[in-house]
C-alpha cells in the first residue's frame, strides 16, 4: 500500500491572508508543517500542492517537493484530488497547511490505523472537547460519534438538547488531518459539491453526504491551527512555552 502526505496550500485565506507563509520563530508556517511531516518516516513521501508561485518559491528554499495545481478549487480535498491523478497513491494523508503544531506521533498513528483497518476508506483525527463553550463555538468543527468512534455527522454548532455534560461524552473535535483512499477520493471529486458541505463549509461532509463512512481516530490532544491573528499569537506562545512543542521545534531546526 502506497501512503503519502499531501499538504494543500493557498494564499487566499479570508480571515488571515497569506497565513501559510507567515513567519513563526524565523520559519514560514508551511515550513513548520512540512518539517514536522518529515519526522514521521523516511518511507512516507510528502508533497505540497499549491496554485501559488509565491508559496512554491518559499517551499523551494527548504527543498520541499511541490506540485502546482489549478486555482479553481473550493477546498483542500478538491486540490488533493487534482494531484492524485499524478501521484496515484493508494491513500492520501491530508495535512492542512495551518496545522503548525501537528505532532508527528499523531500522523504516525493515523498511518498505522490506515494500514491495520481493512476496507475503511476515510479516517479523521478527532479529540475531546475541553470545555462547554466549544460546543457553541462555530470556529471549532465538531462531530457526533458512535461508540466505535465512527462519525455520524460533522457540524460547527451543537443542536443537541442533551445536557452539556452529556454532549461532551458523544461530541468530539474534528482535527484538520485526515486520510482518504484513492477510491473514495475519486468518487468525491467526480461528483458536484454537496449541500451541507457548501453551507457549513466543512469539506469532510461531502464524503458523509455521498455515503462514505468516516472513522474517527482518537488522539490525546489537538493543538490549535492558525486562522486568525489571535490564533497566530496563541500558537507563537505555545511554541515558546509548551515543553512538548519546544522539543519538536528543536528537532526541526
Amino acid at each position: 500500500m502506497k501512503i503519502g502526505i499531501i499538504i494543500p496550500a493557498r494564499l487566499e485565506s479570508e480571515r488571515l491572508p497569506n497565513k501559510v507563509i507567515k513567519s513563526f520563530l524565523g520559519k514560514p508556517m508551511i515550513e513548520h508543517v512540512w518539517r514536522r511531516s518529515q519526522l514521521v518516516s523516511p518511507n512516507i513521501e510528502t508533497v505540497i500542492a499549491t496554485d501559488s508561485e509565491e508559496i512554491a518559491a518559499v517551499c523551494k528554499t527548504f527543498n520541499a517537493e511541490i506540485l502546482m495545481t489549478s486555482s479553481n478549487h473550493i477546498n483542500g480535498l478538491s486540490r488533493v484530488g487534482e494531484v492524485s491523478k499524478t501521484l496515484k497513491w493508494d491513500f492520501y494523508i491530508v495535512l492542512q497547511a495551518d496545522e503548525i503544531l501537528v505532532e508527528p506521533k499523531n500522523l504516525t498513528k493515523l498511518i498505522s490505523t490506515v494500514k491495520s483497518v481493512k476496507k475503511q476508506q476515510f479516517f479523521n483525527l478527532i479529540t475531546n472537547l475541553t470545555n462547554y463553550d466549544e460546543l457553541s463555538d462555530k470556529n471549532i468543527v465538531k462531530c457526533l460519534v458512535r461508540e466505535d468512534n465512527s462519525i455520524i455527522s460533522i457540524f460547527r454548532k451543537s443542536g443537541s438538547v442533551a445536557s452539556e455534560k452529556d454532549q461532551l461524552s458523544f461530541t468530539k473535535k474534528v482535527c484538520g488531518i485526515f486520510a482518504i483512499s484513492k477510491e473514495a477520493l475519486d468518487k468525491v471529486i467526480e461528483l458536484p459539491a454537496q449541500r451541507i458541505e457548501v453551507n457549513e463549509s466543512i469539506e469532510q461532509m461531502k464524503a458523509i453526504e455521498l455515503g462514505i463512512e468516516i472513522m474517527g481516530v482518537v488522539i490525546d490532544k489537538n493543538f490549535p491551527s492558525v486562522n486568525t491573528e489571535a490564533e497566530a499569537a496563541d500558537v507563537l506562545k505555545i511554541l515558546t512555552t509548551d515543553k512538548k512543542q519546544k522539543t519538536i521545534f528543536e528537532l526541526i531546526q
